[in-house]
């Protein structure tokens, strides 16, 4: 459940900015686990399997599920092979119930060896842990009858999305090769955009979620059922259709986007693009944010009357709206899957980071068409007697009959807010001053109609009402921090985050905020040097703001320079003392230059601070003392 991320969606930096801070989810301990296969032995008989891995000292694994077909999964922290093993020598006799996948799973942090076991449905397993030996036991289940199973199907279990300066790839994850597949795309119409898709036979999407926003070239992907299979459709986010190529790969399927162009040859860019290609930089950001135009030409009352209509109670007489229910609708089909596993799914659906306690556990089955997800979520959550608490764009879920306290101090932590505060100081209070413009009132008005619609979670109203509210009051700095934060963090609109915070520094040049603001909207476009520049500008005031310094801590550490990332965070110590995450992000990185020494003081530090640590990361930091 606590692993880290890879975003492309508008929050991707913002999100980054706060996991990095959490120890669990960055630490690379790769190069100090290593787990040396010496023999594996195995003993067929009577309808049941034990299968004995033996190594050179405890092993660090862990035990999950996966379904359609039914799976038990193995992995070894730091699994090697000694000379004289092999994946070949390590499989498991033939049979009729039992069969094994050794993957090499290299590039995980740590590097894992994953021993993968299918199932008959008629058979159960246990997994014990002796010393430096782990057993795999495979035994008929009580109470079952042998089946005739179906043959294996692939299953797709996640996308994975990377991210140039110049290409997008979107790995369709699957635990199989995918070579059956085919490709074809769909022109857009007037309400449609042109779309790409891939059908793919045989395929179980069970552990997928059915859409996921990308933000790039691609606006969003769906997937549906097909048959036995699926179709993925990837949605143009331009009425031209983006230029692709599509390969199997190791890991499934790789889509990549180049994202130099969203013109394919044998669809012509319109004139008015063309005309933006070749003007200046500003220009091409007034292409970017030209989308909004013909809808901030309307009138703002009409905007806010035609909003209100959307959610009348006619039209949402057949949804979940009138019980507070209003998040993205999902599908989802369980049949006695592991409650971790369902979490990481609402992760996915969510972009929000998700805490379990440790002590929830359990399989559930669960089948729910077109429902908001925190619909199902709350179902879920009364189904297994748990309760979830939700704040700093987190969800910690544990049961009800125990208590959860939120940090102390958890103000400490990075969080990328808005300054609606000061907006409500100086935007929203009417002055009873004489000479107020008119503009500035109706200014005034707009402003507290977008609050309204922000509060309601209807950010696209919200942001037209804000810009129009611009129109009117140019020179207001905060408001234009309030849209730019608004278009970054809550629509995923990079480019127009970036354009409304240069111009706000056109008029305000030393306004921080708006610095920090577009250090991560750059950021999040991969344009690294650009946002390093704005970084540092960010922390140039006296003394620098608090979320400047942990934002481009943060930055620095995601480009691998470490050492400027430890003189922001000592930077951070001298000017407000230390926290708990800022603590965990020094003695990570000291740990990743290999000052093993300075790694265990500030590891002994953060046991001795009195902070409130999880019980994970407790255990985390006293394994990496053991280590060291």
């Amino acid at each position: 459940m606590y692993k880290g991320l890879a975003r492309s969606s508008s929050v991707v930096f913002f999100a980054c900015c706060v996991l990095s801070i959490i120890f669990y989810s960055s630490a690379k301990a790769a190069d100090s686990v290593t787990y040396q296969i010496s023999a594996v032995q195995t003993q067929l008989s009577d309808n049941t399997l034990t299968y004995i891995i033996s190594g050179s000292s405890p092993p660090a694994y862990t035990v999950s599920e996966r379904f359609s077909p039914f799976r038990a999964v193995v992995d070894i922290a730091g699994g090697v092979f000694a000379a004289n093993v092999s994946n070949s020598t390590a499989q498991v006799p033939d049979n009729n119930f039992v069969s094994l996948k050794i993957l090499d799973l290299k590039k995980q942090e740590p590097p894992v060896l994953r021993f993968e076991f299918s199932l008959a449905d008629s058979h159960d397993y246990t997994v014990t842990n002796d010393g430096n030996s782990l057993t795999v036991s495979v035994f008929p289940a009580t109470g079952k009858q042998t089946v005739k199973t179906e043959p294996l199907a692939n299953s797709l279990t996640d996308f994975k999305i990377t991210s140039t300066p110049n290409t997008t790839t979107i790995t369709l994850v699957s635990n199989a090769a995918i070579q059956d597949y085919r490709v074809d795309t769909i022109g857009g119409s007037e309400n449609r955009p042109p779309r790409m898709y891939i059908d793919i036979d045989n395929v179980n999407i069970n552990e997928l979620v059915r859409e996921k926003t990308i933000g790039t070239s691609v606006e969003k992907i769906r997937v549906a059922p097909r048959g036995k299979g699926a179709r993925i459709v990837f949605d143009s986010a331009s009425p031209a259709m983006f230029k692709y190529s599509v390969a199997p790969t190791q890991e499934g399927l790789a889509v990549v986007i180049d994202e130099s162009t969203t013109a394919t040859a044998g669809s012509p860019v319109p004139e008015s693009k063309k005309a933006s290609a070749v003007s200046n930089s500003d220009s091409t950001l007034d292409a970017l944010i030209g989308s909004s135009e013909e809808l901030l030409k309307q009138d703002p009352d009409q905007l806010v009357k035609e909003a209100a209509q959307k959610n009348s109670p006619k039209q949402l007489s057949d949804d979940f709206s009138f019980s507070g229910y209003k998040k993205q609708r999902i599908s989802v089909d369980f049949y006695k899957i592991d409650i971790h596993n369902v979490f990481r799914l609402f992760r996915q659906i969510t972009d929000l980071n998700i805490i379990v306690d440790e002590d929830v556990s359990g399989s559930l089955t669960l089948a729910l068409s077109d429902v908001p997800w925190d619909f199902a979520l709350d179902i879920i959550l009364n189904l297994m007697d748990l309760t979830k608490e939700e704040k700093f764009n987190t969800i910690v879920i544990y049961p009800k009959s125990k208590e959860f306290v939120w940090p102390t101090r958890a103000d400490d932590n990075l969080a990328f807010t808005a300054d609606t505060d000061l907006i409500q100081q100086e935007a929203l209070v009417i002055e009873q001053a004489e000479r107020v413009s008119p503009k500035i009132i109706e200014a005034k008005k707009l402003i507290g109609q977008a609050q309204q619609f922000e509060k309601n979670e209807d950010f696209e109203t919200a942001a037209q009402l804000y810009t129009k509210a611009m129109e009117l009051w140019p020179d207001n700095a905060k408001l234009a921090n309030r849209l730019t934060t608004l278009y970054l963090v809550n629509l995923g609109m990079n480019a127009k985050a970036v354009y409304y915070a240069k111009e706000n520094l056109k008029r305000h040049p030393k306004d921080n905020y708006a610095a920090l603001y577009a250090a991560i909207g750059l950021a999040n476009m991969q344009r690294i040097s650009e946002a390093a520049d704005y970084f540092a500008q960010s922390i140039s005031s006296t003394p620098p703001m608090k979320e400047a310094l942990l934002s481009y801590a943060a930055f620095s550490e995601n480009n691998g320079q470490n050492d400027a990332a430890l003189k922001l965070i000592d930077k951070y110590h001298t000017t407000y003392g230390e926290s708990i995450d800022t603590m965990i992000s020094k003695a990570r990185i000291l740990d990743k230059l290999g000052l093993k020494s300075e790694a265990v003081k500030e590891y002994k530090a953060i046991l001795a601070s009195g902070y409130q640590i999880r019980p994970d990361l407790k255990k985390y930091i006293q394994g990496r003392l053991m280590i060291q």
